[in-house]
């Protein structure tokens, strides 16, 4: 089983929606048996990006040895299995993150672990209980060049870094190219999301993108990044709502 970080320098990059996306279009569409897992214990996003609030048990519990990781799993209707952590400012106390590599030490599926960004503690900790580091950017100095400490840390702990994922790119000339992003980060840049409204909208909607709306045109870059992280070449399912579509067209037309 897989333990991969989706890591960024900063927040506000875009890191839990990848990490949503990737993991349902993994689990769903690639048969790839996948729990997300909020690993940012001190502003939790997951959770509130997918509507599951009040959990009786999530990982604040499980790193404080007062539940197992399989009670405060989530089953999500979307089809996502995820580990919340908890939203009560209260459940931050006797929290050891430091402990997050013990409990993810034996996997019973594959893990995406949406990191705090940076590299304070918890950022450390998610990089430590990962085999694999996936960074997220965006296409500025700033959010680049923090890419690039983050890079030497996972350097130091002998992480495989997967490469970079380049998020909200509008194609202005201002913009940061990625042959720059790979000269200043010295990685290569595997997958570009672009800007698309449809992303923002599908998060207020707390769905991930392929449910919300099929057609977006940033589902493409899911689909690839999912297709190079898997090795799977898997053509996308038709969902019951496509082919049900297509049969009310047919008998329109008959």
């Amino acid at each position: 089983m897989r333990k991969i970080a989706v890591v960024s320098g900063k927040g506000g990059i875009g890191k839990t929606t990848l990490a949503i996306n990737l993991g349902y279009i993994l689990h769903n569409e690639f048969n790839f048996d996948t729990t997300i897992i909020d690993c940012n214990l001190t502003t939790p996003h997951l959770s509130i990006n997918l509507g599951v609030y009040n959990k009786n048990k999530t990982l604040n519990d499980v790193l404080k040895g007062e539940a197992k990781l399989e009670e405060a799993l989530v089953k999500h209707p979307a089809g996502i299995k995820i580990l919340p952590a908890s939203i009560e400012l209260n459940d931050l106390e006797g929290v050891d993150i430091g402990k997050l590599s013990d409990i993810l030490q034996n996997p019973t599926s594959n893990l995406i672990l949406d990191s705090a960004p940076g590299i304070g503690r918890e950022g450390m900790a998610t990089i430590s209980a990962a085999d694999e580091i996936l960074f997220i950017t965006q296409p500025y100095t700033s959010a680049v060049m923090d890419i690039y400490r983050c890079k030497k840390v996972a350097e130091k702990l002998n992480k495989k870094i997967l490469g970079i994922v380049v998020n909200f790119r509008k194609g202005f000339k201002h913009e940061l190219s990625n042959t720059e992003i790979e000269k200043f980060t010295e990685l290569p840049v595997i997958e570009t999301i672009p800007y698309n409204i449809e992303i923002e909208k599908s998060v207020a909607a707390k769905l991930p993108l392929p449910l919300y709306n099929q057609k977006a045109k940033a589902n493409k870059s899911f689909y690839s990044l999912a297709s190079q992280i898997s090795g799977f070449k898997i053509e996308r399912r038709r969902h019951f709502l496509d082919k049900l579509l297509n049969i009310f067209k047919k008998i329109k037309l008959e």
